[in-house]
């Protein structure tokens, strides 16, 4: 008899651990797909903001500005032909030994 009340005790558990995991994986979807009423009351206040504003309610597309002309670019610092490595071992003239 202790046996089955046992065994029967582990079904309603796992049944509640399964409800519980199936509770949780809904209360995750929901979280990550929010339901977007808030955003669509921000979109058409904005909306209701740009009219009083007296702008279009689609909005204006500019286009950016114009760069400027990039500038010549400046001679570097050093020689960077001193800075290449030496094609032989051959030693500098006038260098000491």
């Amino acid at each position: 008899m202790g046996k089955v009340k046992m065994s029967e005790w582990f079904w309603r558990f796992l049944a509640a651990v399964m409800l519980f995991s199936v509770a949780w994986t809904m209360w995750i979807f929901y979280q990550l797909n929010p339901t977007p009423l808030v955003m669509n009351a921000a979109f058409e206040a904005a909306a209701k903001a740009k009219v009083k504003a007296g702008q279009n309610v689609q909005g204006v597309i500019t286009p950016p500005p114009a760069a400027p002309e990039p500038a010549l670019p400046k001679e570097p610092p050093i020689n960077p032909d001193k800075l290449k490595f030496s094609d032989s071992i051959a030693t500098l003239p006038g260098a000491t030994k």
